[in-house]
């Protein structure tokens, strides 16, 4: 078994950093799905320009604005990035932020299907990559993808290992080969209220353990993702609806039948998870480490008290200091 470079005790100094000025344009992308865009988010260096791109993947329930492009204590991930002179881009998949919404979304009835799964967003992903190639005139770029979007960003490089130079999984899920004492769920949607989702990240933290979220997430981040939803005052109480394909691709991938394939990515990766994150635990990092058998090189490092939002807590610029390390090395 190859040896994991396990990293724990990562403390990064909070420096001082001034309010942005500059924010994010958003680009409007034609989706797989006829009629539906998605919505790109751009932020460029301000400086220095390093002629590299970056595209942030979101996870299962908020969009990139509440994710990468969150600003707490005034600076938000893709801020960080721009700063070291990278091209930042974040996708907004179909159904979350300023993307378009699936028609099913607009209905009242939730138990018909599902659609917008891993295997499908992927193409949305592609038209997005294909935008920020053509655009800068490059020929790959640095994927990040968070939790379930790290896992399509995984199905992604085995797809088009051509289009990515590095590739960070950040608290994907993964293959587990048991049973789950939960059903597959045939709901097309879900809706949560921001403070059911704000409580669901302190139910991470372990018991006795002090507060790991920025001050931010518990005050203006819930009134952010409720407005990032069109709809959500069309419902009472007032909710955010978001597809509910993710937990689709959950439920197979602790079923013993995922997706993602991570012995096919031949690209270097870099994983990366809050010593406190179940959703991708200490035996998945171990086993997905292993598996990475066709990568150029592989790094597996876990950040202190973080849990699965590790880049909405007080540790995240650990998180920050370690992707750029990884995207600076050769």
């Amino acid at each position: 078994m190859k040896r994991a470079a396990y990293l724990f005790g990562l403390l990064a100094v909070l420096s001082c950093n001034p309010m942005k000025n500059t924010n994010p344009v958003d680009i409007k992308i034609e989706s797989r799905v006829k009629g539906k865009k998605i919505n790109l988010m751009h932020l460029k260096p301000e400086r220095e320009n390093r002629g590299e791109a970056i595209l942030f993947v979101h996870g299962a329930s908020f969009p990139s604005e509440l994710a990468s492009g969150f600003r707490m204590n005034g600076i938000s991930w893709m801020d960080n990035l721009a700063d070291a002179g990278y091209n930042v881009y974040a996708l907004d998949f179909l159904g979350y932020g300023k993307s378009d919404r699936y028609d099913y979304m607009l209905g009242n009835s939730a138990e018909t299907g599902n659609t917008g799964r891993g295997k499908e967003v992927v193409e949305d992903m592609d038209k997005a990559v294909n935008y920020i190639l053509t655009e800068l005139n490059i020929s790959g770029i640095h994927l990040i993808g968070h939790s379930w979007g790290a896992t399509v960003s995984g199905h992604y490089a085995t797809l088009f290992p051509e289009k990515i130079n590095k590739l960070v999984l950040f608290a994907p899920f993964i293959q587990r080969n048991g049973t789950t004492d939960w059903d597959k769920t045939k709901a097309l949607y879900k809706d949560l209220t921001p403070a059911q989702r704000v409580k669901q990240f302190i139910s991470s933290i372990p018991g006795g353990r002090d507060m790991t979220l920025e001050d931010e997430v518990l005050e203006k981040w819930k009134n952010k993702w409720l407005e990032s939803d069109p709809t959500s005052k069309n419902r009472s109480p007032f909710s955010v609806r978001f597809p509910s394909a993710w937990q689709i691709d959950l439920f197979d991938c602790w079923n013993g039948n995922c997706f993602f394939e991570p012995g096919k990515i031949r690209n270097s990766t870099l994983l990366i998870r809050g010593e406190w994150d179940t959703t991708f635990s200490f035996d998945d990092a171990e086993k997905l480490f292993e598996q990475l058998q066709n990568t150029p090189s592989k790094r597996y490092v876990v950040i202190d008290r973080g849990t699965h939002v590790l880049h909405l807590e007080k540790n995240r610029f650990a998180l920050y200091d370690e992707v750029q390390l990884f995207l600076k090395s050769r």
